[in-house]
């Protein structure tokens, strides 16, 4: 097969969609499939063929219910030409990542004409929020809700979103791919009483909410260290923050390495994760996750209710790290792989060729 993978996203910058594209097209590659990556460049950015990635279009970053959100678009002469190219590439397939992001991938499913599979990797605003750009969303996602042959969650967390837009619509539930090999070999002996955020700093991902539950985690906890690292909103506000060390934008292997070196992985985010790819690379990497209990997060570690805190409440944060920090967990204590495993690409990418051939099979 032929399998053009449409990300939203600019593949160039950290992010989950960006990963699961990237591995399982890699995974798709090695094992007989070909694939072709089509995403915007960065913002700001002119685009440009990077290896497997085929740039195209412009885009610019806005602000959205609290976190950066990515516009872009392609001159429609642009557009037409690239889905030509592809078309004589042979391409089969289209695999559409939240393609409800304006508005490059509506643009290119529009001009390939090829059938559909999307994934809806986050969950949309509630059904009376107000704005432009929410009442945008909600009529773009019924769009390619309904042109879809199938439709793709990452876990149950996003499904009642989808009976609010499209009642009826039927969505299978497939975890992200990617490669956790990295993650694995790098496990080692942590720093002890060492917690890690790893992501955007803003307050989408909680990092308000750990903020003020440090504190009183150092305070109970001598010998405590948290480091942060990614970028984004509330960088100047880390200078003033005591014990807390800032260790920038890493690199994917800087991030394999930090996840493999903290004890406990904090991800505090109160809403709109659908999944939690990082917490199973944390968990591969052999950090023990401290989540909020959004319905992503708390889909992967449904059998971990132990490591699970109230979101956006930073005393039951603090609570949970301090008594999960006051154990003596001894020389056993990283985190076990089998709740990181079901997003391994060697195991989650099979499932997508079989989605892949039923709707190539079932094509007129």
């Amino acid at each position: 097969m032929r399998i053009v993978q449409l990300c939203p996203y600019a593949m160039d910058r950290p992010g989950g969609v960006q990963r699961h594209v990237r591995d399982l097209s890699a995974w798709l590659n090695e094992n007989g499939h070909e694939t072709r990556i089509i995403a915007p460049p960065s913002p700001g950015q002119a685009p440009r063929q990077r290896g497997s990635v085929t740039e195209i279009g412009c885009a610019r970053m806005i602000g959205v219910h609290g976190t950066g959100f990515e516009v872009s678009l392609a001159a429609p002469w642009a557009a037409r030409r690239l889905a030509q190219e592809l078309r004589d590439w042979g391409a089969d397939l289209v695999h559409a990542h939240t393609p409800w992001t304006p508005a490059l991938a509506g643009q290119m499913i529009r001009a390939l004409r090829l059938p559909v599979v999307t994934t809806i990797h986050a969950t949309l605003p509630e059904a009376e929020a107000p704005g432009l750009v929410d009442r945008y969303i909600r009529w773009s996602a019924r769009r390619h809700l309904n042109r879809a042959a199938r439709v793709v969650v990452p876990s149950p967390a996003p499904l009642p979103m989808l009976e609010r837009l499209v009642p009826g619509l039927q969505a299978q539930v497939l975890p992200p791919a990617v490669d956790l090999n990295a993650h694995m070999a790098a496990r080692t002996e942590a720093t002890p009483q060492s917690c890690l955020f790893l992501g955007r700093l803003e307050p989408r991902k909680g990092l308000d909410v750990l903020l003020r539950a440090w504190p009183r985690v150092a305070a109970a906890i001598p010998g405590a260290t948290l480091t942060l690292a990614g970028e984004g909103p509330m960088h100047d506000e880390l200078r003033a923050i005591a014990g807390v060390t800032y260790a920038g934008r890493p690199s994917d292997a800087e991030a394999v390495q930090l996840m493999a070196q903290a004890e406990y992985f904090v991800a505090p985010a109160p809403y709109g994760e659908s999944y939690g790819l990082v917490l199973a690379e944390a968990m591969a990497a052999g950090a023990t996750p401290v989540a909020a209990a959004n319905a992503g997060y708390s889909h992967v570690l449904r059998n971990r209710q132990e490591l699970l805190a109230p979101p956006g409440d930073p005393d039951a944060l603090a609570d949970k790290l301090i008594s999960l920090m006051s154990q003596d967990r001894g020389p056993q204590g990283r985190a076990p792989l089998k709740e990181a495993i079901p997003a391994d690409v060697t195991l989650a990418a099979p499932d997508y060729v079989r989605l892949y051939t039923e709707v190539l099979s079932a094509r007129p």
